[in-house]
């Protein structure tokens, strides 16, 4: 399928099919005029999205590990974000299978 005149989906780089729905995000800059964005209403591949939000779980729960001294510690479990954010590194585990 042909993309409409160079519009090109900010989630999943693939391009956007005349006919297909989409949705126009606008972003404001405080620095200059601000960009229009264009994402598929459901991306086609919606695997390698959960795929991705697996991997980003994954990176803020190593980001927080490897700075937080309650977790490195011999009671990682009284860390209230260490905890949540195992929680959500689990919930995408289960969602990206």
């Amino acid at each position: 399928m042909s993309a409409v005149a160079g519009v090109v989906c900010c989630r999943c780089d693939g391009g956007i099919g005349s006919g297909e729905p989409y949705e126009t995000l606008l972003r404001h800059s405080m620095s200059g005029p601000g960009t229009r964005m264009h994402r598929h209403t459901r991306c086609p591949d919606e695997s390698s999205t959960r795929q991705a939000a697996l991997h980003a779980a994954w990176g803020k729960l190593m980001t927080h590990l490897g700075a937080c001294a309650v977790c490195l510690s011999d009671e990682p479990g009284e860390c209230v974000t260490g905890r949540r954010l195992r929680e959500e590194w689990r919930a995408a585990e289960r969602d990206a299978s």
